[in-house]
């Protein structure tokens, strides 16, 4: 799946396929929300929960760039060398 057919999806199908096909890689916390990022089919994700409503609020499509500027405290070039790719 590209990431132009992923977008048209409802949110409730992009975090059931992010939580199915998709690998978690790591997770930070923004104000009231529990951000994990995952990657799937070649781009990244992040599932915007929010702890207080016990609700999922949005899901965003980043690219390599914001992925790194985001979590570059947490990650190194061997942790996204492979990661991203289809998971079958």
């Amino acid at each position: 799946m590209k990431s132009n057919e992923f977008r048209k999806l409802t949110i409730f199908r992009q975090v059931e396929l992010l939580f199915e096909k998709g690998q978690h890689m790591l997770s930070r916390v923004y104000m009231f929300y529990n951000i994990q990022l995952y990657t799937l089919s070649g781009f990244y994700a992040e599932i915007w929960y929010r702890q207080a409503d016990n609700k999922i609020d949005r899901v965003i499509l980043l690219d390599q760039s914001d992925v790194l500027d985001l979590y570059n405290n947490q990650i190194g070039l061997s942790d996204i060398a492979g990661s991203i790719g289809p998971k079958e």
